[in-house]
């Protein structure tokens, strides 16, 4: 379990003594761990990743805010952190990839209209979560669509 490698990099922090990565870890369990509580239920792996890639859009947040303020220290540690957290994510698709995905995903539902824009997003970032770009998904969708 996802879980498992998380709790296992986490001792491999403390006996680094990395401090940034150990920091992020402990956060990351907290967070898993308030929305085990909230659902009350032990997370999956796809929820476990729905909470990674949560932190990571907030940590790409701060990224945005240190380079404006030009914290080199923020910088660097948060960019630290976000390669550590991408590795716990699944393999990214390419654009093509997505786009064959979503178009057979459409068709195995017979999606064709926009009027059925909602279930079609509905279905198809269910079925592409942690795996592309949530922004990316509805201008695609949309496109195929007539």
């Amino acid at each position: 379990m996802l879980k498992d490698t998380i709790k296992n990099d986490m001792v491999k922090a403390m006996k680094e003594k990395n401090k940034v990565i150990l920091t992020a870890i402990r956060t990351l369990n907290a967070d898993i761990k308030y929305k085990e509580l909230d659902l009350k239920k032990e997370l999956e792996d796809i929820e476990v990743i729905g909470v990674i890639e949560k932190t990571i859009k907030q940590l790409k947040e701060t990224l945005e805010f240190a380079v404006q303020a030009n914290d080199e220290t923020t910088i660097n540690e948060t960019k630290t952190v976000i390669e550590f957290f991408t590795g716990y994510m699944p393999k990214q698709l390419t654009d093509e990839e997505a786009k064959k995905v979503i178009e057979d995903t459409l068709k195995e539902n017979s999606i064709e209209s926009k009027a059925d824009m909602g279930k079609a997003m509905q279905i198809v970032m269910a079925k592409l979560k942690g795996q592309y770009e949530g922004k990316k998904i509805s201008g695609i969708v949309s496109q195929i669509l007539k």
